[in-house]
């Protein structure tokens, strides 16, 4: 009887002894957004108490998995990845916006060209990818520390990890298990032909989903667990959707799924999710919802495959231990890669970084937003590493240049047969300064331009910019007349502006600048007082040439350069004309006399618009626009209302040569609504009222003009708007109504950006 019980105390001994040895591996699927759904399932494991002894992911799975790994708790996991300001993928298909005292004035075109001639010509066609360069920061912060508390080995993490990722050249799968933390998950990450690449050990490596996005056999090979938890946040894709670009790269590029543990010794927890784009970032909660919900409901079953438990407490303690050994987050010194000594001087200046001690790592974020904003660069890739003997780390910047020579193209289509084209070309240096050239032209039916820009930068913390502009133009509103609206206005004006200014620069942080500037300008106008003139006819011709000194101050963080819906502008400018009239009568123009005189007066301008999000699908935006100006009554008037301020809020009110909305000094204001229909298209409402302070009003003799009382006068214009952005361009179509005689509404189709170049003059 003895020896039956001692007998099954040893059986009893034994089997706890063999639960209590088994190791647990925790294989997390890649997924985007959906991945997100990991967060739920640990958070669900932690509760429950089933131990995790090691991590292995794909993707974001590899970096929810790694930040679990480095001691992050899942609540804080979920607060750090829910936060705009850490991961924000959705929101980062967009062209790089540079600082604002580098951007160029918007134009017309849709696509950018890079192309090289040393080695020969060469184009690189545009191709928009998800930025990530603000996330590779984030982190680098987040795992710097943890990093270097393992000392650069995964093994050493809080619980040992491993992330997979391809490598395209050898077409093989690595493994990656040592190293930077942060630059192996980024690897992880990398969707191809979404997301920019990164190197490793000289390896490009892409998202490892190319070849594995469920790494069982990782694990098994890695670490030869006893028991296996899958999460699983996606299904292997459908058949391809020929109309979505992401479906059919999805299929063509990665491997299916083996999405099955392999064995008895595992259980697999899988999460419903919908049929969204894995970079339908906007559900991420939702996600994570479901994914502690999956798990709770296998709860039951792992707790009696797996008898022996892991506390809370002991989790807790284990964190703790594994923080207390990561070194504090002070940068002691920044090195640049990948750009020569000469450049390594101007961004050191621009940043302030003269002095190389003391920096931590929100002041260097400020840096590097400098840096990412930059138009010298196309990428900045940022590396912290601890050195235990000198008791700092060091940042290492892998700065890739953007492309010195660039072509652009664009230009506007639209059903009222105003058709314009659009080409420029840039050429960037950077070397101790920073230069950049640029010439365009536009041409059309309604406007024709040239331009021409030079601008030196002398770096500094707050730089200084000097920049010299050209530009010539012509709008005809004569080969306008026919389209659109019918208007009893005289048809037969075209417009003329000429100056080169030199103005000086200094930024006002990333998005304001101060600008002092001197022009030299010249309008001309030719115009006939009435519809009723023949061939044999000679117009009247206004020519003004100015001496024009000038001070502004501007801020811009409107997402579009047309038809924006998030951010804000702010234009305050005050423009001095110093110059000279001389006006010749046409032949219809009968008594008249050639005028020659002095003329000066000033001009107060004030632009502003902004825009808010109301709900998810809502943005709600305002404008204020005032002209407060010494503008004088000139011989007649037509020539009055020429060099008299536009309100021209609407596209289609750019082409039109619009009576009711021209006076000296005047205000308006406008409200826009835009519906999110879907990420591509969009509903617009917009509404304006203008008041002209004095309407110019045509006197008795029908040729002079004369001012109304001031504030009798008031305008409306508004228009109803479907826009579509798809990769390259704008498409809109819409309703019109604006106040004057005749007809005062019109439907308007567009392909294209309708942008002129800056006016010194209509400013």
């Amino acid at each position: 009887m003895v020896r039956l019980r001692l007998t099954c105390l040893l059986f009893v001994l034994f089997l706890n002894y063999f639960a209590q040895s088994q190791q647990v591996a925790v294989v997390l699927s890649g997924g985007g957004a959906k991945a997100f759904s990991h967060i739920g399932v640990l958070k669900a494991l932690e509760e429950n108490d089933i131990p995790i002894d090691y991590i292995v992911g794909n993707s974001m799975g590899a970096l929810i998995g790694a930040l679990y790994a480095s001691g992050y708790r899942p609540d804080e996991i979920q607060v750090m990845l829910t936060d705009p300001a850490f991961i924000s993928i959705e929101n980062a298909v967009s062209e790089t916006r540079v600082s604002f005292y580098q951007h160029r004035e918007p134009n017309a075109s849709f696509a950018r060209i890079p192309f090289y001639i040393k080695n020969g010509l060469r184009f690189d066609l545009p191709f928009k990818m998800y930025d990530l360069q603000y996330i590779d920061f984030r982190m680098m912060s987040v795992f710097a520390s943890a990093t270097a508390a393992a000392h650069y080995n995964f093994d050493s993490l809080m619980i040992p990890f491993r992330c997979i990722a391809a490598d395209i050249d050898s077409s093989r799968l690595l493994t990656l298990k040592k190293g930077n933390l942060s630059k192996a998950i980024r690897a992880s990450m990398t969707f191809p032909l979404f997301i920019r690449p990164v190197e490793i050990d000289g390896n490009m490596l892409f998202d490892g989903g190319i070849y594995n996005n469920f790494p069982v056999d990782v694990a098994c090979q890695e670490f030869q667990p006893d028991f296996i938890i899958g999460s699983k946040a996606i299904r292997n894709f459908s058949k391809a959707n020929p109309d979505d670009v992401v479906s059919l790269l999805q299929n063509m590029l990665m491997q299916k799924a083996d999405f099955s543990i392999g064995s008895s010794d595992g259980i697999l927890i899988e999460t419903i999710s919908g049929d969204e784009s894995i970079f339908h970032f906007a559900r991420i909660n939702e996600y994570i919802d479901s994914g502690y919900v999956a798990a709770l409901r296998v709860i039951p079953e792992l707790k009696k495959k797996l008898p022996h438990s892991h506390s809370k407490t002991v989790v807790a303690e284990e964190r703790e231990h594994f923080k207390a050994k990561e070194p504090d987050e002070e940068v002691s010194e920044v090195k640049f890669e990948g750009i020569n000594e000469l450049q390594q001087k101007y961004f050191r200046q621009i940043l302030g970084l003269k002095k190389q001690s003391g920096f931590n790592l929100n002041t260097m974020y400020s840096h590097f937003v400098k840096l990412h904003r930059n138009e010298n660069i196309k990428s900045v890739y940022p590396s912290l590493t601890y050195y235990p003997h000198n008791k700092g780390s060091v940042l290492e910047l892998d700065i890739t240049q953007n492309d010195p020579l660039a072509v652009e193209i664009g230009g506007y289509i639209s059903s009222t047969g105003i058709n314009e084209g659009y080409v420029g070309l840039d050429y960037m240096d950077l070397r101790k300064t920073a230069r950049h050239l640029s010439a365009s032209a536009n041409f059309g039916t309604f406007y024709n331009s040239v331009a021409a820009m030079g601008r030196i930068e002398f770096p500094a913390k707050v730089p200084l910019i000097l920049q010299l502009n050209f530009s010539s133009s012509r709008k005809n509103y004569f080969s306008n007349a026919r389209f659109f609206f019918e208007d009893q206005f005289p048809a037969y004006i075209i417009i003329d502006e000429n100056y080169a200014e030199l103005a000086g620069i200094i930024p006002s942080g990333q998005d304001g600048l101060f600008t002092l500037g001197f022009s030299n300008l010249n309008m001309s106008y030719k115009y006939y007082p009435d519809n009723y003139f023949s061939r044999n006819d000679t117009s009247d011709i206004s020519n003004f040439y100015f001496a024009t000194p000038f001070v502004e101050y501007e801020y811009e963080t409107l997402n579009r350069k047309q038809f924006a819906s998030r951010g804000k502008y702010l234009l305050i400018g005050f423009n001095a004309y110093f110059g000279t009239e001389h006006t010749i009568p046409g032949s219809k123009s009968h008594g008249e006399t050639e005028i020659k005189r002095n003329l000066g007066f000033y001009s107060l301008v004030l632009r502003y618009q902004q825009y808010w999000k109301l709900t998810s699908p809502m943005d709600i935006g305002i404008s204020i626009d005032m002209d407060i100006t010494g503008k004088p009554i000139l011989s007649n008037y037509i020539s009055s209302l020429l060099i008299s301020s536009p309100f021209e809020p609407l596209e289609f009110m750019k082409t039109k040569f619009l009576e009711s909305y021209r006076a000296p000094s005047s205000g308006g204001i406008g409200l826009t609504t835009v519906f999110e229909l879907q990420r591509q298209f969009e509903f617009r409402l917009n509404g304006y009222c203008y008041v002209p302070y004095q309407k110019i009003l045509l006197d008795s003799d029908g040729r002079n003009g004369r001012l109304s009382t001031p504030f009798s006068y008031q305008y409306f214009a508004g228009s109803a708007q479907l826009v579509y952005h798809p990769p390259i361009g704008v498409i809109s179509a819409s309703i019109n109504y604006i106040n004057q005689p005749g007809s005062k509404f019109g439907f308007l189709l567009n392909l294209g950006y309708l942008l002129f170049n800056k006016s010194r003059f209509y400013r």
